[in-house]
């Protein structure tokens, strides 16, 4: 008795659940990063792929729940990726700070992607992880020499929002030296205006 001959296929194998909703992610990230949050549909998700809508719904019900995953995914590892540098015994320097930042091109990116109350809500959160991590000394220190009376987490806030602003700006234009730019950011930050002219 003869063997019965193996069915033929194709060569192409089925990718597992994970593998699948990491290619959702990663495509769902390329296409925010490139048209905008507000521009990018379900159906444009599964068009990249080269599947149906049906298999997006499959792992995702809209493309809020994609943009929370990625987002999610990518601030979870944040701060262990900035610990290094900001757990430092030394105080951190804001140029520091901002080179971090834009090692972080992608989450800035993403980040930066709509405007809506959401994601003025999860920067907030970026934001958030990135104070957690700071060593506050220098920030401390700015608020003696300036003799300023701002509250010193409007201070924070003010600072790490200047550096993720700009960040994010050098990001997408790539138009300074970045080396340049972080020092100038420090001399801004510490000395103002009069700082950085003097």
């Amino acid at each position: 008795m003869t063997a019965a001959p193996a069915p033929h296929t194709t060569g192409k194998r089925r990718l597992s659940a994970d593998n699948r909703r990491e290619q959702i992610l990663r495509s769902a990230a390329d296409l925010f990063i490139e048209r905008g949050f507000e521009g990018v549909s379900m159906a444009d998700i599964a068009a990249s792929l080269g599947t149906s809508r049906p298999t997006i719904y499959t792992y995702f019900p809209s493309t809020e729940s994609v943009l929370d995953a990625l987002l999610d995914e990518r601030l979870e590892h944040l701060p262990a990726r900035l610990r290094p540098l900001l757990c430092d015994a030394q105080a951190t320097s804001f140029a520091d700070v901002f080179r971090a930042l834009l090692n972080e091109r992608e989450l800035l990116m993403l980040l930066n992607s709509g405007g809506g109350p959401h994601f003025r809500a999860r920067r907030q959160a970026f934001l958030n992880a990135i104070e957690e991590r700071l060593n506050l000394q220098q920030i401390s220190k700015l608020r003696t020499e300036t003799r300023g009376h701002l509250p010193q987490p409007m201070l924070i806030a003010v600072v790490l929002n200047l550096l993720s602003s700009v960040a994010y700006e050098q990001t997408v234009n790539e138009q300074w030296n970045p080396d340049e730019l972080a020092a100038l950011l420090e001399k801004f930050i510490v000395g103002g205006v009069d700082g950085v002219l003097g």
